[in-house]
């Protein structure tokens, strides 16, 4: 069962990422608005994010969960392939993949 997402870390996610669009907090947040429904922002802030940290695993998995949530499959495979290359310990990658 998912855990609910508080309006709280949503905030303190989205202070975060305005003050510093570049920080890694994008994942969270991204995770937060796929969660809400809010699949649109979700993909935006992730693709912004991977583009910025490139080999940051889990940035790349919520990425790949957005896109699995929008049916677009070998996307999101893509995106884990890379997230299994670049953390091979990764164990939620490798399961979504």
């Amino acid at each position: 069962m998912a855990k609910a997402v508080s309006a709280e870390f949503i905030e303190r996610y989205q202070v975060e990422y305005q003050k510093n669009p570049r920080s890694r907090v994008f994942a969270p947040l991204a995770e937060a608005y796929r969660k809400l429904g809010l699949l649109d922002e979700a993909l935006q802030v992730a693709q912004a994010g991977v583009k910025i940290h490139p080999e940051f695993a889990s940035g790349r998995v919520a990425l790949a969960k957005v896109l699995i949530d929008q049916n677009d499959y070998a996307a999101a495979i893509e995106h884990l392939k890379v997230a299994t290359r670049v953390s091979m310990d990764n164990l939620l990658a490798h399961s979504l993949l």
